[in-house]
């Protein structure tokens, strides 16, 4: 959480939409030069035909990649399958002070129902969060808590009590618990950006509410 290990908007990392993964396949390779001491071929022996490759309608060979399962599809019946549909880029971007467009860069592929909103400078991201790491992250004395009225069923403000920087809305909505954190500048680590980064989160949290709820 508090790390500071931002996601890798617009630099070829997690920019990439809905990848589920990459299969490389090689069939069929042999080797040259092969050993001296291979059995010669029985010159008797019918010929058999190759086995074509299948082929798409143009004469390409063609390879089937089959991935089962979704990611996002998970939890109560209410909450959306994909997480990027809670808010629009619009919503997010004004959220975080509307000095550059955000952008949802797809359902998480690292992370259950998990989403990030991106810029080059910012981010902010929107994920569910399990009941012992819920309990553990909001009682760690490490962090300052403060609730937070109007925000789902429960909500808290997490910053670090050393310094008061890098906020974390924490929260509960029926039997889920979530987490949204905002970054206005992806180089600060000091608590100079916590004021606007928490009214962000605190915005966004309301918003979310019903669309979670169901």
């Amino acid at each position: 959480m508090f790390s500071k290990v931002f996601p890798t908007a617009f630099s070829g990392g997690r920019r990439a939409l809905l990848v589920a993964g990459l299969v490389l396949a090689a069939a069929g390779c042999s080797s040259s030069g092969g050993s001296t001491d291979a059995a010669s071929p029985n010159p008797n022996a019918p010929a058999s035909a190759p086995t074509p490759a299948p082929t798409s309608p143009t004469g390409a060979a063609t390879i089937t990649v089959t991935v089962s399962g979704d990611p996002s599809a998970v939890g109560p019946a209410g909450r959306p399958a994909d997480p990027c549909t809670v808010w629009t880029n619009a919503q997010v971007s004004a959220a975080m002070g509307g000095g550059s467009q955000l952008l949802a860069e797809g359902p998480s592929t690292e992370r259950p129902w998990s989403c990030t909103w991106g810029s080059r400078r910012s981010y902010l991201s929107l994920r569910l969060v399990d009941d012992a790491a819920f309990a553990r992250t909001t009682s760690d004395p490490a962090f300052t808590s403060v609730p937070v009225a109007g925000v789902g069923d429960r909500a808290v403000l997490l910053t670090r009590a050393s310094d008061g920087s890098q906020p974390e809305l924490f929260f509960t909505v029926g039997s889920s618990h979530y987490a949204i954190e905002a970054v206005a500048d992806r180089s600060a680590t000091d608590a100079s950006n916590t004021p606007a980064e928490s009214a962000a989160e605190e915005a966004l949290g309301r918003q979310a509410g019903a669309k979670l709820r169901g």
